[in-house]
């Protein structure tokens, strides 16, 4: 019998990048699907089945006329404060790619995206079709503006960056918002707190895509200090207050 037979399904994880997301919110919710295994693998053994594969789509669309087969993919796209990804799909190819999961990070890309009037829609569009093609919408930080402002949030409870809280729930007045917990799972739609609140909701969605002992054994492996409790608050020394530029 083959190995992989002995295993579920690997599930596909896709991601949207734009300039300027916010780093943590992308490669700390790649981290805890990156690093699971499945129970009876190792992380440190050659690779073998796993029960994710993470994709980094592009919110740029495929050039007209030209296939992804017939030269380079997108470009590198450049988070906030300049580290850069390497997209794997144009936005227009990820309809057309099996995918199980879609997650939109935050950033102070957001609020370009949400300004830029022109290419907005076909983003808005894309998203609501994106919703009827993965089994679950997940957002981090303010990505859930674009969630909310697509509509898909609509009647259901949701959360967002706290210090971006006001901002955000501008777009979404038929949401449910929830201003204390650090991520909400209301089912088919997931959402998170800022920066690591995303990290942690990250391990909750492995846990229930794998299984608790998958999630429990991946974070061990991280050495990840995770947040289980969505609605239990962490506590900050208290400081001495720093000048902001803002």
């Amino acid at each position: 019998m083959a190995t992989d037979t002995l295993f579920p399904r690997t599930q596909r994880i896709g991601i949207l990048v734009f300039p300027d997301f916010e780093p943590l919110d992308v490669w700390g919710f790649i981290e805890a699907f990156s690093i699971a295994r499945f129970i009876g693998t190792s992380y440190t053994q050659p690779p073998g089945p796993c029960p994710f594969e993470i994709v980094l789509i592009s919110n740029e669309c495929r050039p007209a006329g030209k296939s992804h087969k017939e030269g380079a993919g997108p470009g590198p796209v450049r988070s906030f404060n300049g580290p850069r990804v390497a997209p794997d799909l144009y936005r227009d190819e990820a309809l057309e790619q099996p995918l199980d999961l879609l997650m939109v990070p935050g950033g102070r890309g957001v609020n370009l995206l949400m300004e830029d009037e022109g290419r907005l829609p076909a983003l808005l569009d894309w998203l609501r079709a994106m919703d009827g093609h993965v089994s679950l919408l997940t957002s981090v930080c303010t990505g859930a503006a674009l969630l909310a402002r697509s509509g898909v949030l609509d009647g259901q409870p949701a959360a967002t960056n706290h210090q971006a809280f006001g901002w955000v729930t501008g777009f979404g007045p038929k949401v449910l918002w929830d201003n204390t917990s650090r991520w909400v799972d209301a089912g088919r739609h997931v959402t998170s707190a800022g920066v690591s609140a995303g990290t942690d909701m990250a391990w909750h969605l492995v846990s229930r895509l794998a299984g608790r002992a998958v999630a429990e054994t991946a974070a061990l492996a991280a050495e990840y200090d995770w947040h289980r409790d969505p609605s239990q608050p962490i506590f900050y020394p208290q400081q001495a207050a720093v000048p902001s530029g803002s």
